[in-house]
């Protein structure tokens, strides 16, 4: 039997296994860049949702710092403190007020200002409270709330925040009367509510003088 020779060049196996490597390689290349892609996207999206939240908290504090400043203005107008820290509802309140007891807050919920009120009484006890104070321990009062935009002269940016301002007698006086002002110095707490449930927050100690103003012993944000 005759052999029948074939024309047709054998497989050059080496080329074949290259090209496969190669292929895979591509492949990987491939997954680690896509990989690579969303690790960019979720770090983009970190850095902008941590630039949003810090801007929002900024916000919040400059609002505390607002709405004290309006507290401090009305109360400067007053000869005596005393009518602000009675309890309500026979106390004097700033003009400074929206007439809502449960406002809807920039995010939609609704702040309840009388348990906010409970809330600030309760920290405020759990740092001296009447076991160190005794009778001289302060009650606080809401004495200022309205939405940011009622601060504003005219029309500007809607910045979406909620003021509050609570007052108490100061735990130095000895009258042994938190609705009464004997040595003309009385605490301040002024928060603004932004949304995302962030919040800025101011205390404040002040004093009044001869001149018939008054000056701040103390003043510092709370985080």
């Amino acid at each position: 039997m005759s052999r029948v020779e074939s024309d047709v060049p054998a497989m050059n196996t080496d080329f074949t296994s290259e090209r496969g490597i190669a292929v895979v390689i591509a492949l990987l290349t491939m997954v680690l860049l896509g990989a690579l892609a969303a690790a960019l996207v979720t770090l983009t999206t970190t850095e902008t949702l941590v630039s949003a939240s810090f801007l929002r908290s900024l916000e919040a504090a400059h609002g505390a710092e607002a709405a004290l400043e309006r507290g401090l203005h009305d109360l400067s107008a007053m000869s005596d403190w005393s009518p602000a820290l009675s309890a309500p509802p026979a106390n004097i309140t700033s003009s400074f007020d929206d007439g809502e007891t449960t406002p809807r807050g920039p995010d939609g919920r609704m702040l309840d200002l009388i348990r906010l009120t409970a809330d600030r009484q309760r920290a405020s006890d759990a740092r001296g409270g009447p076991a160190i104070f005794g009778a001289n321990n302060p009650e606080w009062r809401l004495f200022a709330h309205a939405p940011l935009r009622a601060l504003l002269a005219e029309p500007g940016p809607d910045l979406p925040l909620y003021l509050a301002v609570w007052i108490a007698d100061d735990e130095s006086d000895g009258d042994g009367n938190p609705a009464l002002d004997t040595n003309g110095q009385i605490l301040l707490w002024s928060v603004a509510f932004g949304t995302g449930g962030t919040r800025g927050a101011v205390e404040a100690r002040i004093e009044r003088h001869g001149g018939g103003g008054f000056r701040l012993l103390a003043c510092r944000q709370v985080r």
